[in-house]
């Protein structure tokens, strides 16, 4: 097989996964079909060296770098700051699920498939990025397919469980009938005028004539670069992509990034199909038996990180007066991510409002707080996570 076979080959089966994403609406994730093809098609004799014939394996290292880094330009502090008990909500029950399971999951299976799988429940991609690369360095194949099973089939733990209880608090939410009234209004208040921000020069922002797509594609490898050297400061001690994301945070708050840089690069989808397909190397050692033999783990792994999440729901959401319904999705919201927190918040307001100003009133009060805390769980937290047990394996 030659170079651009292999390409087009990984580039169909992206796309697929992709087309029946949209489809499904998610329900079926783009890993998870990737991660079916590739399996089914590694086990029917498609070459194990496609990603090296592709040349998508090198590429692919030097960008994850400026792809974490351009994460970093996703990140509103501002609203963060607004939506302060969903922050720290997300965080606790991530932070809260990832302990149980690195101090239960030990005792009834293997130590490193414990700490792996503790940094996927917290997140997602970016998490299995950090993992994949760290299990390749030392040989563990077996883990590593633990890891990919774990990433595409968290979903469907998450999605039912927090889909039900958002319900729950839909239903509440309704029983006071000032709930409506106050969030309608908003909804009818959050005009795109209304939303737009004072534009001021920032400290490091660039004249105009610099923001152009290949220049924010260089900021970002900048940006990769700097945080490769300030992580090396510290000896490795904290992981160069958890200082990448930093590095992408303080970058866009100064101005040299600008927000949601990757979109702006012109290389989006590139970037993110090569960073997505190295994910699935280990797949490619994988048999149908050694399959078989994650099930257990993946099943305690998996119970394990939504006991977390229900108990420290409950507990901080009591401590902060947010209902244990809706504190324990917020929680679960690292199982999926965006973009099914908008869309299920959408959903459980079509299902629940009985009519146009309920339905308005009920995504109004969901969908800021769903993906705040996806974006808290999923893109923060989880490459903290990612990066500490890295070092722990």
């Amino acid at each position: 097989m030659i170079s651009i076979q292999a390409l087009a080959i990984l580039l169909l089966i992206f796309a697929f996964g992709e087309v029946v994403a949209d489809k499904t609406r998610a329900v079926l994730s783009t890993t998870l079909v990737i991660a079916v093809v590739l399996l089914l098609m590694f086990w029917g004799g498609l070459p194990a060296d496609i990603f090296n014939t592709a040349a998508v394996t090198g590429i692919a290292m030097a960008l994850i770098g400026p792809l974490i880094t351009s994460i970093g330009s996703l990140i509103d502090l501002a609203e963060l700051k607004r939506q302060w008990k969903t922050v720290v909500i997300g965080f606790i029950c991530v932070v809260c699920a990832v302990a149980l399971i690195i101090v239960v999951c030990p005792l009834m299976m293997d130590r490193n498939m414990a700490l792996s799988g503790s940094a996927i429940f917290a997140g997602a991609n970016v998490a299995a990025l950090i993992m994949t690369q760290a299990l390749e360095a030392k040989q563990l194949h077996e883990v590593g397919a633990f890891v990919i099973l774990m990433l595409v089939t968290q979903n469907f733990i998450g999605i039912p469980v927090a889909s039900h209880l958002l319900r729950k608090e839909a239903q509440n939410f309704l029983k006071t009938p000032e709930n409506v009234t106050l969030y309608a209004a908003a909804a009818a208040a959050a005009t795109p005028e209304a939303a737009a921000s004072s534009k001021g020069r920032k400290l490091l922002e660039l004249p105009p004539v610099f923001q152009k797509p290949s220049m924010e594609l260089a900021k970002l490898a900048i940006g990769a670069c700097l945080a490769s050297y300030l992580s090396g400061l510290t000896n490795g001690v904290i992981h160069y992509f958890v200082v990448a994301l930093l590095v992408g945070i303080l970058l866009t708050e100064l101005g040299f990034l600008q927000k949601q840089s990757l979109n702006k690069s012109a290389s989006a989808g590139f970037i993110i199909f090569a960073t997505t397909m190295i994910i699935f190397t280990n797949l490619a050692k994988t048999t149908p038996q050694m399959m078989l033999g994650l099930l257990l783990p993946l099943v305690i792994c998996l119970g394990v990180g939504v006991i977390g999440v229900l108990i420290s729901g409950a507990i901080i959401g009591k401590i902060l007066n947010v209902s244990p319904y809706l504190a324990i999705t917020l929680g679960l919201t690292c199982t999926f991510g965006f973009p099914t927190t908008m869309l299920m918040s959408q959903e459980v307001a079509n299902a629940i409002g009985r009519d146009a100003k309920e339905k308005s009133a009920i995504e109004s009060y969901l969908l800021p707080k769903m993906v705040t805390a996806g974006m808290v769980t999923v893109t923060i937290v989880s490459v903290l996570v990612a990066g500490a047990v890295a070092k722990m394996l």
